[in-house]
């Protein structure tokens, strides 16, 4: 069973994130809780951590802006 990793809403008016790093690399296993990216919005930047532990396939690209859900990795 696969799972999507989504951009998160941050606050109240965030519409959009922008990648700004991937804390692991495609294809790596990964654990519930690890930060797995930065996200860069409203002049904030987080770090995002993995909603559950598996292999992650990132399709989502450093200096790419996205919207709030849009699909940036999937784990298996």
């Amino acid at each position: 069973m696969s799972m999507d990793i989504t951009i998160p809403k941050l606050g109240v008016t965030m519409e959009e994130g922008t990648i700004s790093e991937w804390l692991v690399a495609d294809g790596e296993a990964v654990e519930q809780g690890q930060p797995i990216y930065l996200l860069e919005a409203d002049k904030v930047e987080a770090e995002i951590e993995c909603p559950a532990g598996g292999q992650i396939a990132i399709v989502g690209e450093v200096g790419e802006t996205y919207d709030v859900g849009d699909v940036v990795a999937r784990l298996s």
